[in-house]
């Protein structure tokens, strides 16, 4: 009987997921403790005809060594640990779970630009350090003299675009790849990528993690920005140079950043970034609600049936 293996996982359970691979006539099998090491995925799943994926590595190494295999399917939007390319090369079908977590993620998004802009955590910290007074923070401009500046201008950049309205920031953003009437649509002025860098005085980020979008944020780009911007990051953490934000944030280049992702995870405890009184750190939680966990399961393996199926996953990357 064919059989759908998930490597690893952070879910309470798997029932979910067991009910859509069960109900449609195949097998559904957990690996316990999680998968870490290609040689790990080689050695445990062997039987397996689809994979279910959230952190373990899918490489060239791991879909040669399981040539049954004929689909992976990766809990969430990113497929930063998977092979794509060999997959497709082997006749493989990739699926993430496209539409997951949108208002979760732009909701973390925004609640971030609020704070940062109004200095609530610079704030709240020096309040709990029993010191008092607005004076250290300032410039504190009102929200219709700042310019939000998105990276990308997809699904989730837009649901920010639209929650950011009513706050009356001017809105532009850089995506080469979104039509103008996508632009217009949503009262939004197409830039170029140094322009935003430039003009912006916070900046989103929301594209995925490519080779030209790597450290994208870094000492370079930096220099580049206006003195004082704040920077807001729930896409991937290796679009930015944790080093390097971490001195502009220090020196006041920047006023402030909003982090949910970050270049290695967990965020090692004796990062810098835990010292600065004027960032917010999150746990990579922007995606997380009871009904988006829940979501997730069952569309990642409806998108796993499908491929057993002979069907295209509507997250269908290859």
């Amino acid at each position: 009987m064919p059989t759908v293996i998930i490597t690893d996982h952070g879910f309470p359970g798997v029932e979910l997921q067991r009910k859509v691979i069960e109900a449609a006539g195949f097998t559904l099998q957990e690996i316990k403790p999680n998968c870490k090491t290609e040689q790990e995925v080689i050695q445990k799943c062997g039987e397996a005809d689809v994979l279910m994926v959230q952190w373990a590595p899918i490489t060239r190494v791991v879909l040669e060594g399981l040539p049954r295999v004929r689909g992976v399917v990766r809990y969430g939007v990113g497929v930063d640990n998977i092979d794509i390319q060999i997959a497709r090369e082997l006749g493989c079908t990739v699926s993430n779970v496209p539409y997951y977590c949108q208002d979760e993620v732009s909701d973390h998004a925004i609640a971030m630009v609020l704070s940062l802009a109004r200095r609530i955590p610079h704030d709240h910290n020096q309040v709990r350090a029993g010191k008092w007074g607005i004076s250290p923070f300032l410039p504190i401009p009102a929200f219709s003299d700042l310019t939000l500046g998105f990276v990308a201008f997809g699904s989730i950049a837009r649901k920010v675009s639209e929650k950011a309205k009513p706050f009356r920031f001017r809105q532009i953003a850089f995506d080469p790849v979104v039509s103008a009437d996508s632009f217009a649509k949503y009262g939004v002025e197409p830039v170029d990528r140094d322009t935003l860098i430039r003009t912006a005085n916070i900046i989103s980020l929301h594209c995925p993690l490519l080779p030209e979008t790597r450290q994208m944020i870094n000492a370079g780009s930096i220099a580049q920005m206006k003195p004082g911007v704040l920077l807001v990051n729930t896409a991937r953490g290796g679009l930015v140079n944790e080093a390097d934000l971490v001195t502009a944030l220090k020196a006041g280049k920047l006023a402030g950043a909003g982090l949910d992702v970050f270049e290695k995870e967990p965020l090692a405890t004796g990062s810098p970034l835990r010292g600065l009184s004027n960032v917010i750190l999150t746990s990579h939680a922007a995606a997380v609600s009871t009904r988006s966990r829940e979501r997730l399961q069952i569309q990642a393996a409806e998108a796993a049936r499908d491929i057993l199926l002979g069907k295209r996953p509507a997250g269908a990357l290859t």
